[in-house]
């Protein structure tokens, strides 16, 4: 930002939707080619909204700014530590009570008797496009979008506390956004190919992960994003379900 004080004014939230996506086994997979979230379950604005949980719990985190990597993950890890002034620390909020990030917990089951592949992708939304009438007035606000929104996948899988991200991380990336097509594109939570895969073993093993999500500091070039927009839906796959094909050589 140009100015530290100009901050202030950048006020957002990040929310999201628990997603429990079960794989089922190879003998069901034409049942369970694609499973996905909610629609724009992956939320990401600079406006302050509330989100509802499908389990029925509501998040509200507000004032987003940006900040580093490991400013966002210490305001994460020290929740409900003591913070000095005879309180405890709330998740995600800086010393001046602004937010610096969010997260999305969900979990993959495989009740399949075999080990499957999957792939973990988010699509995201179009964003508003600007629009006018015929007198040049704006009839529609566009959204604006963020350039540098980074996330970071742990697998949780085994790690019981509530705020312990672990050390598994899979994959670190940005939010990917092109200038040429004023848009968002496709990415996956895997690897940056977009052909990397997850194996999950059978007879119902479950993997836990936490999707970390903050806006990167760029200096002034951050400035552009007040007001900004992501959403997003997760799709995940069963790699190569689509291509099953039933046969009977006899």
């Amino acid at each position: 930002m140009e100015k530290e004080d100009k901050r202030g004014i950048f006020f957002g939230v990040i929310g999201v939707l628990t997603l429990i996506v079960a794989i089922i086994g190879a003998s069901l997979a034409y049942f369970s080619i694609n499973a996905k979230s909610e629609d724009n379950a992956l939320t990401v604005k600079a406006a302050t909204v509330k989100i509802v949980y499908e389990d029925g719990d509501k998040l509200n985190v507000t004032n987003i700014i940006p900040s580093d990597q490991t400013i966002a993950l210490r305001t994460f890890t020290r929740t409900g530590d003591d913070d000095g002034q005879g309180g405890t620390y709330k998740t995600c909020i800086d010393d001046k009570g602004f937010t610096t990030c969010g997260y999305y917990d969900f979990t993959l089951t495989n009740d399949g008797p075999t080990e499957m592949e999957i792939i973990a992708k988010v699509i995201p939304t179009a964003l508003v496009k600007e629009e006018k009438n015929e007198q040049g007035e704006v009839t529609t606000k566009g959204e604006i979008p963020f350039k540098h929104l980074k996330f970071v996948l742990y697998d949780r899988t085994g790690i019981s506390g509530e705020f312990d991200n672990g050390s598994n991380i899979v994959y670190t990336g940005t939010i990917p956004y092109s200038e040429v097509s004023g848009e968002y594109t496709e990415f996956s939570l895997l690897g940056a190919t977009g052909d990397e895969t997850m194996k999950i073993a059978g007879n119902h093993t479950t993997k836990n992960l936490r999707l970390f999500v903050w806006l990167d500091e760029a200096g002034a070039d951050n400035d552009a994003e007040q007001g900004a927009t992501f959403k997003g839906t997760v799709n995940v796959e069963v790699k190569g379900a689509k291509t099953i094909t039933g046969e009977a050589t006899q």
